[in-house]
């Protein structure tokens, strides 16, 4: 390439010059300019995959005049203070740590000649080296160049050596200078940051497009995106509803990374209940999706079998500081885990605060509530996705209040979803005083729930209470016609159950819900289904 990218030139009071390029540029204009003068002697610092002052795949190059470098002279890395205001460049990367600058840079292999990531894992893939274009990069014979990858997705690492000692060492003008070229180099040596994957094993499904990967439930269709952003920004999806079984994979549920030169955390605790709080604190880690852990292993088998549970995780990996290469800085632990973000119920301020659409409950005690204790709103008129377990132990004396013009469904739950599941709970003495009735089509109320799918699950599950007819209910006339002299029939706007408003048991009793009326008439028009017909 000739294109040169802009080149800022700063003088440093112990260098002659400093300049700081683009790694693609090939152009060497800079240095004819200064070899003219004699600055002959060039030394590179390659960020090696890191920002030097914030841009990437940048070189910070020192040149010194033929005289400076004959007796030796100093060295300062990019980002030394001692090189002086202009000239200090910070260089970064993240994700990792820098362990030095290095003289020497090869590709990492084990004892065998097998590639290694820079984890110390073995590569066992090979790919095709692509450019920033997506283009294959070809080798001076013309071959296209192979990129060696690990099982975790890393390619190849390298390997250093000859670390270069800036308190010590002193560079020398020992070199056969050749126009264009440095005298030498040093490279940035990174070192991935230490840390944890925690993973678990589930059901993995592979677009059969674009093989974007899914885990547990079977996608409806692939979400991956694909191709490039329209002029409105947007881009498109993969839309495919074909996928093939891939079976049950283990991947990573949560992680953390940490420093190890700057932070010690080679050993973390497991997730720890909070009984005050109801809540699961994974500490350091990272909050997992829509799961929530039980217990950890050291090995697949182990957490297969149950044996061997650990209370607590350790990193035992090492860095080299004379290779600059890590082993084992990624430890990785097996766990068994409970479908559902799950929190403990003990008291009627727990449920309140840890309520929600998509969260599960795990009841721990009998819950009497009085006539002021709130019920969620996010329960009452929210869709409930998860999973309540009861261990056996009942909620009672709740009372919902429904006021709300704008509520399409509602009840002790608002929508009980597909994906919801109750087991082993009691909801008794419940009261659903219905006293705004939406004027929005298709709303639904009911004790229990406004809408309840007849997929949800229910296992030993019992409701009592009553159904209260607020004295304001509106009720859907039908329109008069003077030509005719007739009335039409009313317009269908809610329904409304003693169970559920759309009349779904999934085999919930009715015994125990009885109706109280207010000045509106209504009446069950359905005992089976508990259907209330009002006005």
């Amino acid at each position: 390439m000739k294109k040169r990218t802009k080149i800022i030139i700063g003088l440093a009071a112990l260098c002659a010059g400093t300049l700081i390029f683009g790694a693609c540029s090939s152009d060497r204009g800079p240095y004819a300019d200064y070899a003219k003068d004699g600055y002959t002697f060039s030394v590179c610092y390659d960020a090696n995959g890191g920002k030097t002052a914030g841009k990437n795949d940048t070189k910070v190059v020192d040149t010194y005049l033929y005289e400076q470098v004959k007796n030796g002279v100093r060295l300062y890395a990019p980002d030394d203070t001692r090189r002086g205001t202009n000239n200090v460049f910070n260089v970064e990367r993240s994700g990792y740590f820098l362990a030095g600058w290095y003289a020497v840079r090869n590709p990492r292999v084990d004892g065998s000649g097998n590639p290694l990531d820079e984890e110390g894992n073995i590569c066992t893939e090979e790919r095709d080296q692509l450019d920033a274009g997506g283009n294959p990069v070809y080798d001076d014979d013309g071959n296209v160049q192979k990129t060696y990858y690990s099982e975790y997705g890393n390619p190849q690492g390298y390997t250093y050596s000859e670390k270069w000692d800036f308190n010590t060492l002193l560079a020398r003008d020992d070199f056969e200078y050749t126009e264009g070229e440095y005298a030498f180099t040093l490279y940035a040596a990174w070192v991935p940051n230490f840390g944890y994957e925690v993973e678990g094993q589930e059901q993995e499904w592979k677009c059969a497009v674009c093989g974007e990967a899914y885990f547990g439930e079977k996608p409806e269709k692939c979400t991956a995106a694909v191709g490039e952003a329209d002029e409105t920004g947007k881009v498109p999806t993969c839309g495919s509803v074909n996928f093939d079984d891939a079976g049950l994979v283990w991947h990573s549920v949560t992680s953390y990374r940490y420093d190890p030169t700057r932070v010690d955390d080679s050993t973390l605790p497991l997730p720890e209940w909070d009984d005050t709080t109801g809540v699961l604190g994974y500490g350091k880690l990272s909050q997992p999706i829509n799961k929530t852990f039980l217990s950890a292993y050291a090995t697949p088998e182990e957490c297969t079998s149950g044996t061997n549970a650990l209370s607590a995780f350790e990193n035992k990996g090492t860095w080299d500081t004379e290779t600059a290469t890590a082993t084992g800085n990624i430890a990785r632990f097996y766990a068994t885990w409970d479908k559902g973000l799950w929190y403990r119920v003990f008291t009627k301020e727990q449920l309140q605060a840890n309520a929600s659409a998509g969260r599960s409950l795990d009841l721990r005690a009998d819950l009497a509530f009085e006539e002021t204790d709130e019920w969620p709103a996010a329960l009452s008129s929210g869709d409930f996705s998860g999973t309540f377990r009861g261990n056996g132990h009942k909620i009672s004396g709740v009372v919902v209040h429904q006021t709300s013009t704008d509520d399409q469904y509602c009840g002790l739950f608002g929508r009980i979803t597909s994906t919801a599941v109750f087991e082993n709970v009691t909801f008794e003495n419940i009261t659903f005083s219905f006293e705004a009735a939406s004027r929005r089509p298709e709303s639904m109320f009911g004790l229990f729930a406004g809408e309840m799918s007849n997929s949800a699950v229910m296992t030993n599950v019992a409701v009592s209470g009553t159904f209260v007819i607020g004295d304001n209910i509106y009720v859907p006339r039908g329109s008069y016609d003077p030509y005719e002299d007739t009335w039409s029939d009313p317009p269908h706007v809610y329904d409304v159950g003693l169970l559920t408003g759309n009349f779904a048991t999934c085999g919930i009793s009715l015994a125990n819900i009885t109706l109280q009326k207010g000045i509106v008439t209504a009446s069950v028009v359905d005992p089976a289904t508990g259907e209330i017909k009002i006005g």
